[in-house]
């Protein structure tokens, strides 16, 4: 499924952190961050963890870089017009 930046976070110009991993279940690890242009055609990527057990959700990247991301900082979907 498509994955996206919150439209409010986007409007704002806002970059968001995501991380390679996590060591634990509040830390992501070298964090670094993106933009909702970046996030352009991003994907919810499935690894087989339940994405309700955790706040990360993993996510692959158009150039196909898989990141960690938390879900309150997304939006699934097209955006409407």
């Amino acid at each position: 499924m498509k994955v996206r930046m919150r439209d409010d976070l986007a409007q704002d110009e806002m970059l968001v952190p995501v991380g390679l991993g996590f060591s634990n279940y509040d830390s992501l690890d070298d964090v670094f961050y993106l933009s909702a242009k970046d996030l352009d055609g991003a994907e919810e990527y499935d690894n087989g963890v339940d994405p309700d057990s955790h706040p990360f959700f993993v996510v692959k990247l158009k150039d196909g870089q898989i990141v960690y991301m938390m879900g309150v900082d997304l939006d699934w979907g097209e955006k409407n017009a």
